[in-house]
């Protein structure tokens, strides 16, 4: 679904300054970045833009000349009507128009649509109206600043957790009990706690595990029981459901902290990566040498060089060398293709995600605190009961 952007002119498109040449002509600078993001925005599917001010200049004109804005509206003394006329003329309902204001000719306006926005320095009365106020000054990038915060939110999250019956080393996992509760109602408990999802489902092959999750309020997909990975069967969910990202949560992940599966999200839509997934620091000497234990290295940028089972880099210490957390983060169109690709390294490792490096995709990491404690084997519930039990007495005193 479109929606349709009105922005003022000056204070928002350009700083509040006005010059006046010797003929009285009036000239205006205009932020090039803004200007990057308003055809990006027109770009997208019903989207819109429209200049709406109260003065009038030839160079807001030309500058909607250069942007392919059709709708300029200068000399505007009801902004408010003006509006709603612009808005029923496009077919846009009130609800999906957007506002981008910087002072009290705007305030009206910011009232009548359905999200209120305006650049860092604006009035006092206008940022109190507004459900965003850019972190930039109007004319130095504040407009693009708004409009990727609308694309941001607009945007669709689906959390998948893969569960599937048939475990090599603990047939029937995701429905031991663990402090009373079968572990797929703790992950599912868990991940139902973080704020960016707008959708969660377990994918399973078993409907003892669908009955456990819809005892709770949850929502199970039975999928192919077939599938050689939990990813392939996150991947068959997110081919029936409209999300721009998909989130790959463990099902035997039964401590899952929220705060992560949201940093994946936030990771997904402030990087350039397609694909996210946290790491932490080892502070454990004997999980060096583990290979149970994933290492990962990566860039300046937190971008993923290298997953390994062996320890890298090979001097790697306690407190410097990272593991990586069994969590994935994906664009949704990249993973139905990731589940068609191919990897030697993929098989030399074991590790699935060397299929994205090895076929030239980039891996954002987003370092966390969290300590993941997965059940695999028997000697695990011990392990994850007694972590339970410590969080209980934690929230008591």
């Amino acid at each position: 679904m479109g929606r349709l952007v009105f922005s003022d002119v000056d204070g928002v498109l350009t700083d509040s300054k006005i010059n006046i040449g010797q003929d009285g002509e009036i000239f205006k600078s205009f932020n090039v970045k803004d200007g990057y993001g308003i055809v990006q925005w027109r770009k997208q599917d019903g989207n819109d833009f429209v200049f709406i001010t109260s003065r009038e200049s030839q160079a807001v004109v030309n500058r909607a000349l250069e942007l392919g804005v059709e709708e300029v509206h200068q000399g505007v003394k009801n902004k408010q009507r003006k509006v709603k006329e612009i808005a029923s003329r496009l077919g846009f309902d009130l609800t999906d128009t957007v506002y981008i204001g910087d002072d009290l000719t705007d305030l009206q306006s910011l009232k009548t649509v359905g999200t209120a926005c305006s650049p860092k320095d604006a009035a006092p009365e206008i940022k109190n109206e507004c459900s965003y106020v850019s972190q930039y000054n109007g004319g130095d990038g504040a407009v693009r600043d708004i409009l990727n915060y609308l694309e941001s939110v607009s945007q669709t999250t689906l959390g998948v957790i893969p569960a599937r019956y048939g475990s090599t080393r603990l047939p029937g996992k995701p429905l031991i009990k663990l402090a009373g509760k079968p572990m797929i109602q703790h992950v599912y408990e868990r991940a139902r706690d973080a704020t960016l999802l707008d959708d969660l489902i377990v994918a399973t092959d078993d409907e003892r595990i669908a009955e456990a999750v819809e005892a709770v309020g949850g929502t199970a997909v039975m999928t192919d029981p077939d599938h050689p990975t939990g990813t392939d069967r996150v991947a068959e969910v997110a081919a029936n459901v409209e999300a721009d990202f998909t989130i790959n949560i463990q099902g035997d992940e039964p401590l899952i902290d929220p705060d992560v599966i949201d940093a994946i999200v936030l990771a997904l839509r402030e990087s350039s990566p397609k694909v996210a997934t946290p790491i932490s620091t080892i502070e454990d000497n004997s999980l060096l040498d583990d290979e149970n234990t994933v290492k990962v290295v990566t860039d300046t940028n937190g971008r993923a060089l290298y997953f390994s089972r062996a320890k890298i880099p090979s001097g790697g210490e306690v407190g410097n060398t990272y593991k990586h957390i069994g969590l994935y983060g994906f664009k949704t169109e990249l993973l139905l293709d990731y589940v068609n690709m191919e990897s030697k390294l993929e098989s030399a490792e074991d590790l699935e995600q060397l299929r994205l490096l090895e076929n030239g995709y980039e891996i954002q990491t987003v370092e966390t605190d969290y300590d993941p404690k997965e059940v695999n084997v028997k000697r695990d519930i011990q392990v994850v009961e007694e972590e339970m039990q410590r969080e209980r007495t934690n929230e008591t005193h």
